[in-house]
């Protein structure tokens, strides 16, 4: 089944007004057989709320900073074939929407001071 990601593929921007990048972060959706939320919306909220720290991405691109792992249910199926060295967060519900604002945050302070 092909992945469709809903967001185009940009290379790393600066801002202008901080001159820090803006990182990457790869999208790796499940199959989606029985998703119990709607796992685009999450993504496209997340992205509204980091639109100048983070560009959401194909999982295949280059020089990731992180990786979402969206699941439609618990049974985590994105997290199959993961690489275990990149820094990532799974989602599998609605309900961890908040937990993964707080991870994004993190990982722009980790990724804003070195």
């Amino acid at each position: 089944m092909n992945e469709v990601v809903p967001f185009l593929e940009m290379p790393k921007q600066v801002r202008h007004d901080t001159l820090f990048e803006v990182k990457k972060i790869g999208i790796k959706y499940c199959g989606g057989c029985n998703p119990s939320y709607e796992r685009v919306e999450i993504v496209q909220r997340a992205q509204s709320q980091f639109n100048h720290q983070f560009v959401f991405v194909h999982r295949d691109q280059q020089d990731i900073d992180g990786m979402i792992l969206m699941s439609g249910c618990p049974k985590a199926c994105s997290a199959q074939d993961l690489c275990r060295t990149i820094n990532h967060f799974s989602v599998t519900g609605e309900n961890d929407f908040e937990s993964l604002m707080d991870w994004l945050k993190l990982l722009a302070d980790i990724k804003g001071e070195e």
